[in-house]
């Protein structure tokens, strides 16, 4: 029987262990939180849960030589050193984490040992590209031309259980979902390079609309460009990756970062309430009234959505803030963790369009979509759980398998390792639906 090394218990574990159990697949997942990786493993014969600090290298290198392959799902910052002991003692390994330049410099010496280093095999960055280079590589082989690439995605709550001003909600710490809203962009568009500098992301926002769902705002992903040289796209007049949220979301970040709540300054909190730090942040003394002097700030009535917002996050209220100094970024987090999360039984909705326009060897053009909208389940795993892990999952049992030749630190950007998750996933009720109109 093969064994699998799972390292990490996360809110996505679930799916992906228990797919590889379900596989006749022995795994073992080690993580400091025995007892939670003792749940996703129940009574399973197969399955086994061990304690594991990750700092403590040379226990890491004996469990990675211990099982036939490794899964990741660690904070990213961790995976280099997981692909060193693997590169070392010849065993494959997946995650579901963008390659970093560190993860990157494993690539020869991976090669060397015929080890394949799986990365980017979640849902975004992972189903992302496997169902664009469907699309793409199709078009290749009709000598057809990508002239335009539009992407979108967006993991929400599913409308029944979007019941708060921002139309969000959390299934992990949203100090990344924050720390992102910091960023600015780059993209392509018709032949034209944009690049939104981080006061701006929130304002370079587009109406969308996904058919049976509903409109949604997209905005910027980051640097899209990059992504032209990944997808073999030289030459495309547009090329861009949005993010999708429900209406509003832009609206509130673009003047939360106009208030300067995404800031990572450290203020003396110890017992201090959280309005004292945002008339700390803004300077606003203690006999205005506190609503009205953000919304003064903001230039808008005190009843506009980001003020709301505020308001019923907690911003404004007298509650303390829970550590001795914290930066006004980490206090919307701590109150975000809280009242921004799922409650039992609610479902979460992930959404990915990819939107084409291509250009035959003899004019012609066409749209091509392919679009992808799964529901959590009630009761059960989160779709962001089933799309982040169980491609990873597909992947790992290819290895284990033989089915994947290729070696080095991978991306699933090639059909032999995109079209078996594909077809895997659609049988497991995860599919990109493709549709093809005349322009």
């Amino acid at each position: 029987m093969k064994r699998v090394l799972v390292l990490g218990s996360g809110l996505v574990a679930g799916p992906l262990i228990r797919y590889l159990l379900d596989a006749k697949i022995e795994v073992v997942v080690a993580t400091l939180l025995v007892d939670r990786a003792r749940a996703l493993v129940g009574n399973r014969p197969h399955g086994r849960a061990v304690y594991l600090n990750v700092e403590d290298d040379a226990a890491l290198g004996a469990m990675v030589a211990d099982a036939d392959l490794t899964v990741s799902l660690l904070p990213f910052g961790y995976h280099p050193a997981v692909a060193k002991h693997c590169v070392a003692h010849r065993k494959h390994m997946v995650t579901t984490s963008y390659v970093s330049p560190a993860m990157q410099e494993h690539d020869r010496a991976a090669r060397a040992a015929g080890v394949a280093l799986v990365n980017e095999v979640g849902v975004d960055p992972g189903i992302d590209h496997m169902s664009a280079m469907r699309v793409i590589d199709a078009a290749r082989k009709r000598r057809a031309k990508v002239v335009a690439f539009r992407s979108y995605c967006g993991g929400l709550p599913a409308p029944e259980a979007n019941d708060n001003p921002f139309g969000y909600k959390f299934s992990w710490a949203p100090r990344g979902v924050l720390l992102a809203a910091r960023n600015g962009a780059s993209y392509l568009l018709d032949g034209r390079r944009v690049d939104v500098p981080p006061a701006d992301l929130f304002r370079d926002m587009q109406m969308f609309p996904v058919e049976g769902v509903g409109f949604f705002e997209a905005y910027p992903n980051r640097d899209s460009i990059a992504y032209i040289d990944a997808y073999g796209l030289n030459g495309i007049d547009t090329m861009f990756r949005g993010t999708l949220r429900n209406v509003g979301w832009c609206d509130i970040f673009y003047s939360f970062r106009k208030l300067g709540l995404l800031e990572l300054d450290l203020h003396r909190a110890r017992g201090k309430t959280y309005s004292w730090l945002l008339r700390k942040v803004l300077g606003i003394k203690p006999r205005q009234a506190l609503a009205a002097a953000v919304a003064a700030r903001l230039g808008i009535h005190p009843l506009a959505l980001p003020v709301t917002a505020l308001r019923w996050l907690g911003m404004l209220g007298d509650r303390r803030l829970s550590a001795p100094q914290i930066s006004p970024l980490d206090a919307l987090a701590h109150l975000m963790i809280e009242k921004l999360s799922y409650r039992p039984g609610e479902r979460d909705m992930l959404v990915m369009v990819h939107d084409f326009r291509i250009e035959g060897e003899r004019g012609a053009r066409e749209r091509v979509t392919s679009t992808l909208v799964d529901f959590g389940q009630k009761r059960g795993d989160s779709s962001m759980a089933r799309t982040v892990s169980l491609p990873a999952a597909i992947s790992a049992r290819m290895l284990l398998e033989g089915r994947l030749e290729a070696t080095g630190v991978l991306r699933p950007l090639i059909p032999e390792l995109y079209l078996p998750i594909l077809d895997e996933l659609a049988h497991l009720g995860i599919e990109c639906k493709e549709k093809r109109e005349a322009l």
